[in-house]
């Protein structure tokens, strides 16, 4: 795949499954996503100690999480999808500055986007990672 933003390697559907501690950012992300032909909000998970049962059953292409959250944070569950899925893309979602950058990519996930993004660069975001793609300014 090239450096292309949003190359032809997509699925024709986006199977995404977001995990956050906060319900109004759940409910809030799988709304919008919701809204896109192209994706699919396949289930959610409200910390990181649910993610693999959840990404077993639900197979989703995308996984939104949340870098810090109780219980289980992002990168601790990135790390476990990893161990079982490895096929599942992980995006993070953070409140937290640049420097949580190599910890989220040693985790194992795809890109590190602020939960301030706006919608679009958000979607060419997913949308790179589910065509395995490189170039977004999120990616790592």
């Amino acid at each position: 795949m090239t450096g292309d933003c949003c190359g032809g390697g997509a699925p024709a559907e986006i199977r995404v499954l977001i995990v956050d501690d906060h319900p109004e950012v759940r409910r809030a992300l799988a709304e919008v996503l919701s809204d896109e032909d192209d994706l699919t909000v396949v289930g959610e998970c409200e910390d990181g100690s649910q993610v693999v049962e959840a990404a077993e059953r639900l197979r989703p292409d995308i996984v939104f999480m949340d870098l810090s959250m109780p219980v289980m944070g992002g990168c601790a569950a990135a790390e476990a999808l990893r161990a079982v899925r490895s096929t599942a893309r992980v995006i993070m979602l953070t409140g937290e500055g640049p420097e949580a950058r190599s910890q989220a990519g040693v985790a194992g996930a795809r890109a590190l986007v602020p939960k301030g993004t706006r919608l679009g660069p958000l979607l060419r975001c997913l949308r790179t990672v589910a065509a395995d793609g490189s170039g977004c300014p999120y990616c790592l």
